[in-house]
C-alpha cells in the first residue's frame, strides 16, 4: 500500500503517485489526507470546518478524511483545514478536488519562533509535564479564586475529608475483614479564610480577615474590591447546609469587609463573570432532594456594581450547574452538571442577550472543571485530561496529565497555566488537595494528543 512510503520522504515521483492515487479515489468517494508540507508525512487530527463553523471532518492516524458529511452545494463553498502549530488553510471544494483531496499544511511560522529543535526525529511525550509549585495552608476544593495581577486570591472552599475504611478493609481483606476493621474517619468543614499566592515568588500569605466559612460559590474583582457572593454554609453543629443569601464586598486597599443581604441568585457551582461594570450570575443548583436529586437553576441575574441593582434577564435554555470564561462580548459555558457531567460548550452574547450551542461537544463530560483562557483558546481542565477549544478555528484537542483532579481551579498567568486545589477520590475516600501545579504553554507542542481514543468516543 502507499500509505508505508507516506511516513518517510518520499521522493518527488512518489509524491505525484501519492496525488495521482488520490485523484483517481478521492474524487469519487470525497475522501483525502493531509500531509506536513515539508516532511510529507500525513498529520492526524486535523479539523475540516466548513463555513458555518460546523466540524465535517477530523484526520484519523494516517492523515484521512472523510467528508460523507458535508452538504455540498456549490464548488465555491469553502473548507478550514485547522491543527494546533500549523497555519490556517482555506480551501473551496472546486480547488479541493482539482488538488485530487491532497492537502499540504505549513507550520505556522510565528511558532516556529518557539520551537527548540533536538533531533532530526521529534518524539512527542504522551503526557503533561507540570511542576509543583508552594503547597496551600490547607486542602481546599469547591474555592472562590480570583487572579489579580501577579496574585491568585482563594476565599472559603470545602475541607471536607472522608474515608471509608470498611470498604476498604472488605476490598483488602475479603472474608477475613472482621479482624481489620477500623472506625470510618470523615469530618465535614468550611473555611473562612484568604489564601493569596504570588506568582512571583512562589508564596502563601494569610489575611488576618475573617470571611463567612462557605464552598462551591462564586468571586469576581471589581475596580479594587472582591465580591463573595452565593454558595453555601454549615449549620454550627455541622448537621445541616444553607444557601449562603449575604455578599461579602472586600475592599483591598482598606483591608475590609462590607456585608450586604441582596443576593437574588442564591445557589451553588454557578456560574459567573463581570462585564463593563456588571455583574453576571448565571445557572446552578438550588436544592437537595430527599431522594438525592438536585433543582437546577436557569435563572441569570445582573447586578450593576455602581449602583448595587439587581435585573433579572431571559432564562437559559435549561437549567444547571455550570462554569465557563468571558471572551469579548461572549460567554463560554462548558460543560456542566444536569443529573451526570455535560459535553455542550454554550454560548451566550451579553450584548444580544442570544443563546447558542457550539456544532462542536467537549470529548470528554467534565462536571467543575477548572476553565481559564488566553486569547482565543479555552483550557478546561478535570481528572487527568485538557482539553483545548479555539474559539475561532474551533479546533478542540485532548491532553492527558498526571493529576486526577476534580473541582480544582485554573489560571493563566505568562504563557503558564496553574492548577490550584481540587480533590482526589477513589472508591473508598475523599480527600481535599493543597497542592499547586505550573505547566508551561510549551508542553502543549510537547505533547500528543488523545484524539484517538476522543474521537471514537464522540462518535458513539
Amino acid at each position: 500500500m502507499i500509505y508505508k512510503n507516506k511516513y518517510r520522504i518520499p521522493t518527488s515521483l512518489t509524491l505525484m503517485l501519492v496525488f495521482a492515487f488520490f485523484s483517481f479515489i478521492a474524487s469519487a468517494q470525497n475522501k483525502g489526507i493531509v500531509l506536513e508540507k515539508n516532511l510529507n508525512k500525513p498529520l492526524a487530527g486535523v479539523n475540516i470546518i466548513s463555513t458555518d463553523s460546523r466540524v465535517v471532518s477530523i484526520t484519523n492516524g494516517r492523515g484521512e478524511f472523510n467528508l460523507r458529511n458535508l452538504s455540498v452545494k456549490n464548488g465555491n463553498d469553502t473548507l478550514y483545514f485547522s491543527h494546533i502549530g500549523y497555519a490556517l488553510r482555506k480551501i473551496s471544494l472546486s480547488e479541493l478536488k482539482e488538488m485530487g483531496y491532497l492537502v499540504l499544511l505549513s507550520e505556522d511560522d510565528q511558532k516556529l519562533n518557539e520551537v527548540t529543535v533536538v533531533s532530526e526525529k521529534l518524539s512527542l511525550q504522551p503526557e503533561i509535564r507540570y511542576k509543583q509549585l508552594k503547597s496551600l495552608k490547607e486542602g481546599l476544593f469547591a474555592v472562590g479564586s480570583v487572579l489579580i495581577g501577579g496574585k491568585i486570591c482563594v476565599i472559603g472552599g470545602d475541607a471536607s475529608f472522608g474515608e471509608d475504611l470498611i470498604l476498604k478493609a472488605l476490598d483488602e481483606y475479603g472474608d477475613d475483614v472482621m479482624s481489620h476493621l477500623k472506625r470510618s474517619i470523615s469530618w465535614q468543614e468550611f473555611s473562612g479564610k484568604l489564601y493569596i499566592y504570588d506568582i512571583q515568588t512562589d508564596s502563601w500569605t494569610t489575611s488576618n480577615l475573617k470571611f463567612d466559612k462557605r464552598a462551591y460559590h462564586g468571586i469576581q474583582y471589581f475596580k479594587g474590591k472582591i465580591y463573595v457572593f452565593g454558595g453555601k454554609g454549615l449549620s454550627r453543629d455541622g448537621r445541616s447546609e444553607y444557601l449562603d443569601n449575604k455578599i461579602e464586598v472586600y475592599d483591598i486597599k482598606h483591608n475590609t469587609i462590607l456585608i450586604a443581604h441582596a443576593n437574588p441568585h442564591q445557589a451553588i457551582n454557578f456560574a459567573s463573570f463581570v462585564y463593563d461594570d456588571n455583574l453576571i450570575v448565571m445557572g446552578g443548583s438550588t436544592k437537595l432532594k430527599a431522594n438525592g436529586e438536585k433543582e437546577y437553576s436557569n435563572k441569570v441575574h445582573i447586578c450593576n456594581l455602581k449602583t448595587g441593582y439587581w435585573y433579572e434577564l431571559d432564562n437559559m435554555p435549561a437549567g444547571k450547574e455550570t462554569k465557563g470564561v468571558l471572551i469579548g462580548n461572549t460567554i463560554y459555558l462548558t460543560g456542566g452538571f444536569h443529573t451526570m457531567p455535560l459535553k455542550e460548550i454554550e454560548t451566550y452574547n451579553v450584548v444580544t442577550g442570544k443563546w447558542n450551542v457550539e456544532n462542536r461537544k467537549l470529548f470528554y463530560e467534565v462536571e467543575r472543571p477548572g476553565v481559564t483562557t488566553n486569547g482565543n483558546m479555552i483550557y478546561i481542565f478535570e481528572d487527568g485530561k485538557i482539553q483545548t477549544y479555539n474559539t475561532e478555528t474551533k479546533e478542540l484537542n485532548v491532553y492527558l496529565i498526571d493529576l486526577s483532579l476534580k473541582y480544582s481551579e485554573l489560571f493563566y498567568s505568562n504563557n503558564k497555566l496553574y492548577i490550584l486545589g481540587g480533590f482526589n477520590q477513589d472508591e473508598f475516600s475523599i480527600e481535599p488537595s493543597s497542592n499547586v501545579y505550573s505547566i508551561d504553554l510549551n508542553e502543549f507542542k510537547r505533547t500528543e494528543t488523545h484524539y484517538e481514543t476522543a474521537v471514537s468516543i464522540e462518535s458513539e
